[in-house]
C-alpha cells in the first residue's frame, strides 16, 4: 500500500505543478509579493489534489487580489473562484492567524475523469505570523522516509483529519498507524 502511495503523491505532485503553471500562478502571484508553496504539495505529502500557496505582501490590497480573482475566474478551466477578507474584525481568529486575504479556486484540466483540483491561495503582510510558512521552512528537514509513508498512510486512511496534526502526530509523537485517532486528539486538544 505505501508504495501505493508514494506513486499517487508523485502523480499528485505533478499534477499539482501542472495546474499551478497552467493557471500562470507564479508570475501573476509574484505581481503582488511573494508567492511560497506551503501545505502537502510544499512537503510531498499529498493524497488529494489540493494546492496551498501564501503569499507575503508588502500590503494587503483587496483591489489588486480581486482583480486576480477576476483574471482567475475567466480561465476556461476555472469553475468557481471565492475571494474571502480575514482582515480587521472579519479576523476571527486574530491571536493565532494574522489579517489576510483569500482565494479558493476550483480547477478541473478537461480531461474526463479527472479530480477537480482545490487551491488554497492567502495573502498576508505579516508573515511571522502564518503558522504555513513556518511548517514549510521546519518540517522538510525532519521528513524521513518511514515519517512520509507513516504521513500518507494516515491521511489516506483518515481523510477527516488536518494535515497539520497528522505532521504532529506523527513527528512529534512518533505515531505511525491511522489507529491513533481518538487518544491522541484528545490529549492534544483537538
Amino acid at each position: 500500500m505505501i508504495d501505493e502511495l508514494l506513486r499517487r503523491q508523485g502523480e499528485l505532485q505533478a499534477g499539482a505543478d501542472a495546474v499551478v503553471a497552467d493557471l500562470g500562478l507564479d508570475a501573476a502571484l509574484a505581481e503582488l509579493g511573494d508567492p511560497v508553496r506551503t501545505g502537502s504539495s510544499a512537503l510531498g505529502l499529498m493524497v488529494v489534489p489540493d494546492i496551498d500557496i501564501t503569499v507575503v505582501c508588502p500590503v494587503l490590497d483587496v483591489d489588486a487580489v480581486v482583480a486576480l480573482a477576476g483574471r482567475l475566474a475567466r480561465h476556461e478551466r476555472v469553475r468557481v473562484v471565492q475571494f474571502r477578507k480575514d482582515s480587521g474584525r472579519w479576523n476571527t481568529e486574530p491571536d493565532a492567524y494574522p489579517d489576510g486575504l483569500y482565494l479558493g479556486v476550483k480547477y478541473r484540466d478537461g480531461h474526463g475523469g479527472e479530480p477537480e483540483w482545490n487551491a488554497d491561495i492567502w495573502f498576508v503582510d505579516e508573515p511571522d505570523r502564518q503558522p504555513d510558512l513556518g511548517h514549510v521552512r521546519a518540517l522538510p528537514a525532519r521528513i524521513t522516509p518511514e515519517a512520509r509513508a507513516a504521513i500518507l498512510l494516515i491521511k489516506h486512511s483518515r481523510p477527516d483529519y488536518r494535515g497539520v496534526d497528522v505532521y504532529r502526530a506523527v513527528l512529534e509523537d512518533n505515531v505511525r498507524t491511522p489507529g491513533f485517532s481518538a487518544r491522541w486528539r484528545a490529549t492534544h486538544g483537538q
